[in-house]
């Protein structure tokens, strides 16, 4: 296979990703080769030891998450902001992966582009997750749990109220019944029943049928209020 037939294999396959050259070899057994060349010729950029990016113009990280074809999955904070619509702006994305080495490639691909990566490795990825626009994306109820978890309770009420009506609650108690808000013995699961009652009051009327919760740890009992204050006042 000559050069420019290896090329167009690759932008037909790799347009806009992420690669490795044992992927390239599946193409041509010279693939090494090759990509050392094309890469002289500006048509691709190593990312990282065995990794190679194969350009597509006018691409914003939001793009290139999901035209890369590597398997990600979005969570924690960057899964709630598409849950709460950006309701918690941030430039930081939360992504796992089950490939330690594309976590490397990814992380390096990032920060030559000013955009920060955030990427946990996983035998097997610990949060539940599902398909949405070619994009995989921790669900609503596994991402308000992550993110109370993570002391990130702004996103995390965010998602609970514009998803309230989507939101399975018995599967939000069963992801949160027995963990912990980080360095705390506070359950998050009655954080989160602490959080509904605050929206019930707040709102006026009663919006989850939740029974109410005590906390008594007074600063993440301050910040739950604060969350919860800031998502009615803006949302």
């Amino acid at each position: 296979m000559y050069l420019e037939q290896f090329s167009s294999a690759l932008r037909e396959r790799w347009r806009g990703s992420l690669f490795t050259v044992s992927e390239a070899k599946r193409i041509d057994a010279r693939a090494k080769e090759y990509l050392h060349r094309l890469r002289r010729l500006g048509e691709v950029e190593r990312v990282h030891w065995g990794w190679y990016y194969l350009p597509e113009k006018h691409m914003d990280v939001w793009d290139f998450l999901t035209r890369d074809r590597g398997f990600k999955v979005l969570i924690k904070q960057t899964a709630a902001s598409i849950w709460n619509y950006d309701f918690v702006h941030r430039n930081v994305y939360r992504l796992a992966v089950e490939d330690s080495a594309y976590k490397r490639a990814l992380e390096r691909f990032g920060k030559n582009r000013g955009w920060i990566f955030e990427v946990e490795y996983h035998d097997k990825i610990p949060y539940e997750y599902r398909e949405v626009d070619s994009l995989f994306i921790e669900t609503p109820e596994s991402c308000l749990v992550s993110c109370i978890a993570a002391w990130s309770f702004l996103d995390a009420f965010a998602v609970l109220y514009f998803r309230r009506d989507e939101i399975s609650f018995n599967k939000v108690k069963e992801l949160a019944r027995w963990k912990r808000i980080s360095r705390t013995d506070v359950r998050v699961w009655n954080a989160i029943k602490y959080g509904c009652r605050l929206f019930d009051e707040q709102i006026g009327r009663r919006m989850f049928n939740m029974k109410a919760a005590r906390l008594e740890q007074v600063d993440v009992k301050e910040l739950i209020e604060e969350a919860v204050e800031k998502v009615v006042e803006f949302a």
